[in-house]
């Protein structure tokens, strides 16, 4: 007899933040997976005011977090996502 969960259900969040070369927040910044342990679905966020964003994951494992500002830069970086603590990304255009 089964309970009808299917594995583990929750989230991991991935936080952080997009900065300029100078330090300054960059707004209105598409954040999206590039890569991943899993399929990701194909969506993207746009950072804050302040620069920050969060994308939502279901499964432990090194994720690839790009993004692409206003202005068309691009930047990259690679988190692990485990358990309950967010993992931190900060993405220099």
């Amino acid at each position: 007899m089964t309970d009808g969960r299917r594995g583990d259900e929750s989230v991991r969040l991935i936080t952080g933040v997009v900065r300029d070369v100078t330090g300054n927040p960059v707004p209105d910044a598409s954040v999206y997976l590039t890569g991943g342990p899993e399929p990701y679905p194909d969506i993207a966020v746009l950072s804050a005011a302040d620069g920050s964003f969060t994308l939502a994951v279901r499964a432990d494992g090194v994720y690839t977090v790009q993004c692409r500002t206003p202005d068309g830069g691009v930047s990259e970086a690679s988190v692990t996502a485990r358990g309950d603590r967010p993992a931190q990304a900060l993405l220099r255009v």
